[in-house]
C-alpha cells in the first residue's frame, strides 16, 4: 500500500513539473492588437469573459466570432486565452471572447458525475456569452465557432457537440478527453459538424488523449479532421483559424430540426436552414411521403421512429441531403412538446 501511495505522489510531482514546464509559460504573440480588450459581465448568470475588439472598420460587415475555452488554472485562464488570439484577431477580424470556466480542470478532474455537473453549468455561460455577444455586436450568426486548448477541451466537446445549431465547427488543440465526460452529448450530435483535433507528437501530457477521442467521434459516426505536428504540449491558434476559415468556404452549414404540435403529437414540422440560399427542397418523410416546400408539416398516421431525410439545392446546381431521426409521437419527458434532432 505504502509503495503504490508513494508511485502516486511520484506521478503527481511528474505530472505537475511537465504542466510548469510545458504550459505555465505566458502567452507570447508578437502581432499588434491595437483594438479594444474588454472585460465584461455575463449579464444572464453573472460569470465573467473577456472580450477583444479589433480596430479595423468592419465596413458593416457582420463579424465573425471565436469561443475560446481555457484549460487548467493556473497553467491557463481566459485572459491568457485572448492574450493569444487577439494579435490573430487583430490581423484577420474576427471578435473572440473567453469565458471564465469551472470543468476546465486536467490534473485531476473530479468524479464523472461532478464533471459534468460543472460541463452543464458551464454550457449555460457560454451560449449566454454568444447570446451577450451577438446583442451588442454585429455577429454572423453563420460563423460562430468554439475552441479550446488542453483542458478546455471538455467544455468545447461538451457544449459544442450539444449545440451544433450554434456553432459552425468546433476545434480542440493539445486536449483533455474522457469518454464519460461527453455520454451526454450523443443524442444531440449532428455527424456533419466539423470537428477538428489538433496534438503534437511529443506532448507526454495528452498525446494518448487525442486518439481514444477521434476513435469516439469516429464511432458516433462523425469524420474529425486530424492534424498532428511535431513538438511538445504547446499553444498556437493559427492551425484552428485556418481550420474554420476552410469550414466556412469549402463546407456549407445546413442544419435540419423538428418540432412536434402540442396539439396533435403525430403531426411534426419541418425546418431546414443553411448557410446558403436553397433554390430549390426536397423531402423525404420516411412513411413513403414526400414535400418539396422549404418547411413542412407532415402528419404520421402510425407510431414509430422514422428517418426523414432533406435534400437541399445550392445556386450553384450541387445538392446537399441531411437526415434526421424522429420518434412519433414524441417521448414526453415533461411539458416541452419538442424532440432534439439527431442525424
Amino acid at each position: 500500500m505504502a509503495d503504490r501511495r508513494n508511485i502516486r505522489v511520484y506521478v503527481r510531482i511528474l505530472s505537475a513539473l511537465s504542466l510548469v514546464f510545458c504550459a505555465g509559460c505566458m502567452v507570447v504573440d508578437n502581432r499588434p492588437a491595437p483594438g479594444q480588450l474588454l472585460l465584461q459581465t455575463d449579464p444572464e448568470y453573472g460569470r465573467n469573459y473577456h472580450l477583444y475588439v479589433p480596430s479595423r472598420n468592419n465596413q458593416g460587415r457582420a463579424w465573425p466570432l471565436i469561443i475560446a475555452c481555457h484549460g487548467t488554472i493556473p497553467w491557463d485562464s481566459a485572459d491568457r486565452q485572448v492574450a493569444q488570439w487577439k494579435g490573430l484577431a487583430e490581423e484577420k477580424g474576427f471578435l473572440v471572447a473567453a469565458p471564465e470556466l469551472r470543468g476546465t480542470k486536467g490534473d485531476f478532474p473530479p468524479a464523472t458525475e461532478e464533471q459534468i455537473r460543472r460541463q452543464l453549468e458551464d454550457e449555460k455561460i457560454i451560449l449566454s456569452v454568444v447570446k451577450a455577444i451577438r446583442a451588442a455586436r454585429n455577429v454572423d450568426e453563420n460563423r460562430v465557432f468554439l475552441t479550446g486548448w488542453s483542458a478546455g477541451a471538455y467544455a468545447v466537446l461538451f457544449t459544442g457537440l450539444r449545440n451544433p445549431d450554434t456553432f459552425r465547427a468546433i476545434a480542440v488543440s493539445q486536449g483533455n478527453f474522457k469518454a464519460d465526460f461527453v455520454e451526454p452529448c450523443i443524442p444531440f450530435i449532428d455527424r456533419y459538424q466539423p470537428v477538428n483535433i489538433v496534438y503534437n507528437s511529443e506532448d507526454l501530457l495528452l498525446k494518448a488523449d487525442a486518439p481514444t477521442c477521434i476513435d469516439w467521434l469516429r464511432a458516433q459516426g462523425m469524420h474529425p479532421t486530424v492534424l498532428e505536428r511535431p513538438g511538445i504540449h504547446k499553444r498556437d491558434p493559427e492551425p484552428i483559424f485556418n481550420f474554420f476559415v476552410d469550414c466556412a468556404r469549402r463546407i456549407p452549414w445546413i442544419r435540419v430540426s423538428v418540432t412536434y404540435d402540442p396539439g396533435d403529437p403525430m403531426e411534426v414540422a419541418f425546418i431546414a436552414s443553411s448557410s446558403f440560399e436553397p433554390t430549390q427542397f426536397l423531402w423525404d418523410f420516411g412513411d413513403e411521403t414526400r414535400a418539396s416546400s422549404p418547411a413542412p408539416r407532415h402528419r404520421y398516421e402510425k407510431p414509430g421512429r422514422y428517418l426523414a431525410k432533406a435534400a437541399l439545392w445550392a445556386p450553384n446546381g450541387k445538392s446537399y441531403v441531411r437526415q434526421i431521426s424522429l420518434q412519433v409521437p414524441p417521448v414526453r419527458l415533461g411539458a416541452a412538446a419538442s424532440a432534439p434532432a439527431s442525424p
